[in-house]
C-alpha cells in the first residue's frame, strides 16, 4: 500500500518556492520531488510524504510566503492513483 500523498504547492516566482521549500522539507518524512516552472513565473513545487505532515507544513510555508503575497494555492492527493504517480516520474 502507497502510505505517502503527493502535494502540489504553487507559488509567483522561483525565489518565493525556495523559500518555501526551505520551510516545508524541515519535516524529515517530506521529500521534494520535482519542480515546474509553469509559464508567468507560477512555480510549482511537487512533493510526497505523509498527508498530515504535508498538511501542516504547507500552511506553514503558504503563512511564510503570506507577508509577500507570493503564495498561489497547494494541493494534497491523500491516496494517488499510480497512474497520476507515473505522470509525475515517482513509482508506485
Amino acid at each position: 500500500m502507497f502510505e505517502r500523498s503527493l502535494g502540489i504547492f504553487e507559488t509567483k516566482s522561483m525565489s518565493s518556492a525556495i523559500n518555501a521549500m526551505s520551510v516545508i522539507v524541515r519535516d524529515k518524512s517530506i521529500n521534494i520531488i520535482n519542480k515546474q516552472i509553469l509559464g508567468d513565473g507560477i512555480v510549482a513545487l511537487i512533493f510526497t510524504g505523509r498527508l498530515g505532515a504535508m498538511k501542516q507544513a504547507f500552511k506553514e510555508g503558504a503563512e511564510h510566503l503570506s507577508k509577500t503575497n507570493d503564495f498561489r494555492a497547494f494541493h494534497l492527493v491523500p491516496m494517488p492513483h499510480k497512474n497520476l504517480l507515473s505522470v509525475f516520474g515517482i513509482k508506485g
